[in-house]
């Protein structure tokens, strides 16, 4: 007897949202809604991005939450004359325009990972000098007074003040004592591991503290962020210019800029949203509501 056909499992039906998405390029909402694939498209267009010339990356100094707001006012006011866009020459391309606000999304990914606040690593090390200097300066005064360690190197540790001067007695205190570990045997509670630890921490501190007046250094990770940030703004940069703002010149002339706003404007009017709404929704909300 022939088996009746399995039944087929009918797909997820997709949203006008998800349709949407489809058209523009972008990465499917997910659970998370408007950060979904904000990662993912940073990593995709830098691809691109890393075949821009040095010399023509343009730094970005602005905040890529408005650049992101910008590109979906513009997308917005043109989405509906699409049909009439077709007829532009190159180098005007719909999917290029299209993809602008999953590219600005990426920017706003990329600008995020830009962090040059420092993880706290000298903050934590300077409490700890404190401490260790503290410990071992009043055991040398003390011994000092006794007539066991030399006062001229005590008072020159004692003297000078700032954070340097303090992270520099780490290190002297710490060879004093060493110096007299034979004179110091049983005449101090100071011991080996406190005298061994101000030495590291004097050391890693004067590494990590700069003298006055001397450039920061930054580090490899921050560089990298930055680079990575600044190629998608300038390729961000030249699409929008090359495709958004030329079909806005096009469709409205003069008057471009009330629906195909600059990309640093903060005068542009509420963007539409659309029905049952798209990624990177959330960005250009924090935007609207703000101001």
């Amino acid at each position: 007897m022939p088996k009746a056909p399995a039944k087929k499992t009918p797909g997820k039906q997709k949203t006008s949202a998800d349709r949407k998405t489809a058209r523009e390029g972008a990465a499917p909402r997910g659970a998370s809604g408007e950060i979904q694939g904000s990662a993912e498209a940073a990593a995709d267009f830098l691809q691109e991005a890393q075949s821009i010339p040095a010399r023509e990356i343009r730094p970005l100094r602005a905040d890529a939450a408005l650049v992101h707001h910008n590109i979906s006012v513009g997308l917005d006011a043109v989405s509906a004359r699409e049909a009439e866009l077709l007829t532009l020459p190159a180098p005007f391309d719909l999917d290029a325009m299209r993809s602008l606000r999953r590219l600005a999304l990426g920017l706003v990914y990329a600008a995020a990972q830009v962090d040059r606040s420092s993880p706290g690593t000298a903050k934590k090390l300077l409490k700890r000098a404190h401490e260790l200097r503290d410990v071992l300066l009043s055991a040398a005064v003390a011994l000092m007074k006794a007539g066991v360690l030399p006062a001229q190197r005590v008072k020159k540790i004692m003297a000078g003040s700032g954070a340097r001067d303090m992270v520099q007695d780490c290190v002297d205190l710490a060879q004093l004592f060493r110096d007299h570990a034979a004179d110091l045997r049983g005449k101090t509670a100071v011991t080996r591991a406190q005298i061994d630890e101000a030495s590291t921490v004097g050391d890693q501190l004067l590494a990590l503290l700069r003298p006055k007046g001397a450039k920061a250094k930054t580090p490899a990770a921050v560089k990298d962020a930055v680079e990575a940030r600044d190629r998608l703004w300038t390729l961000l940069s030249l699409r929008h210019e090359e495709q958004l703002r030329r079909a806005g010149m096009w469709l409205w002339v003069d008057k471009v800029d009330e629906h195909v706003p600059p990309l640093l404007s903060r005068a542009a009017r509420k963007a539409k949203r659309p029905s049952g709404g798209g990624a990177g929704e959330g960005v250009g909300d924090s935007i609207r509501d703000g101001g």
